[in-house]
């Protein structure tokens, strides 16, 4: 074999190792991309969801103040009835408003917590539309339905994330 055909032979093969080399390196350059996007994406969403839930939590603890602070002012307005109609009627449309707030943010034990209590309230005032007196059952089932209110949004301030992290 002449030194011409042997350099030839040479230079094809470490063209071709050239040529595979750069394939497998370009392949890797592409796969390494497309991870660190994937993995950009993820962080995106990650923190998206976080906000999502930071948000969430904010908006439940504003409307679960709102509601908690207008049932007494509701609730004692029924029980101990005022010569000022306005000011009960201002009283209920205030927690009917954050009643509104929790059934739009709320989870289902805080919604259902907070409907009853709101049935409840509908009721004696009901009863006392009707020129009855107020009576004892009422005021404690008034007392009833706002400690199951309290433990519903308890039981959501207790919420510990599991695995999936999803919000209650």
């Amino acid at each position: 074999m002449d030194q011409g055909l042997a350099a030839f032979l040479a230079s094809a093969a470490a063209l071709a190792g050239a040529l595979i080399g750069g394939g497998f390196s370009a392949r890797a350059a592409r796969i390494g991309g497309e991870k660190t996007v994937e993995a950009a994406r993820q962080q995106v969403r990650d923190q998206a969801r976080a906000e999502s839930e930071r948000w969430l939590m904010q908006a439940r603890h504003d409307a679960y103040q709102e509601i908690l602070g207008t049932i007494q002012a509701y609730a004692g307005a029924l029980i101990l009835p005022t010569a000022e109609a306005t000011a009960t009627e201002a009283a209920k449309q205030r927690f009917h408003s954050a009643e509104l707030r929790v059934k739009v943010v709320g989870p289902e034990a805080v919604r259902n917590a907070a409907h009853e209590l709101s049935v409840t309230l509908i009721n004696v005032q009901r009863v006392l539309d009707d020129g009855e007196p107020i009576k004892s059952w009422m005021a404690q089932r008034i007392e009833e339905r706002h400690s199951a209110f309290v433990e519903a949004v308890t039981a959501v301030y207790a919420w510990e994330p599991d695995a999936a992290g999803d919000v209650p």
